[in-house]
């Protein structure tokens, strides 16, 4: 488990949770875990999680026509970058306490796909765990075979 977690209000705007997702990917102490943030509510407790697929989902809803260019994008942006993360996040997400087992943490994995798992002492994020971090920890014993 991390316990430096990436997080966010719910108030956000979707520009600047951009900015600290992008300002995050690469940062040493996130090496190997997915860009994403956790999305906090006033109380500070778990509201959802904000992922790259949340945002390229709300760029691309309603959109028909296609384009590669600068301008096509910057209008896809314009229309969303004021809307609060609460719009567009993924609510309700599932987590798991300090104490879940390994094997469950793993079966949430594989059934539902998700890159990262908040841990919650209550209401409260004291955590993440990654889908990269498991697979290594899971794997270790066989960075010991020639």
């Amino acid at each position: 488990m991390v316990t430096d977690v990436p997080s966010i209000s719910v108030r956000t705007t979707v520009a600047e949770a951009v900015r600290i997702m992008k300002a995050n990917f690469g940062d040493e102490s996130f090496l190997n875990a997915a860009p994403g943030l956790i999305v906090l509510n006033e109380r500070g407790g778990l509201a959802g999680i904000l992922t790259p697929l949340s945002i390229i989902t709300a760029l691309m809803e309603g959109v028909t026509s296609t384009g590669t260019d600068d301008a096509f994008f910057a209008s896809l942006c314009s229309r969303i970058k004021d809307l609060p993360i609460s719009d567009i996040m993924e609510h309700q997400p599932i987590s798991v306490t300090q104490d879940a087992d390994v094997s469950l943490v793993a079966d949430l994995f594989l059934k539902h796909r998700f890159q990262r798992v908040p841990v919650v002492d209550g209401k409260k994020v004291v955590g993440i765990i990654y889908r990269s971090r498991l697979l290594f920890a899971m794997t270790k014993s066989l960075e010991l075979a020639p």
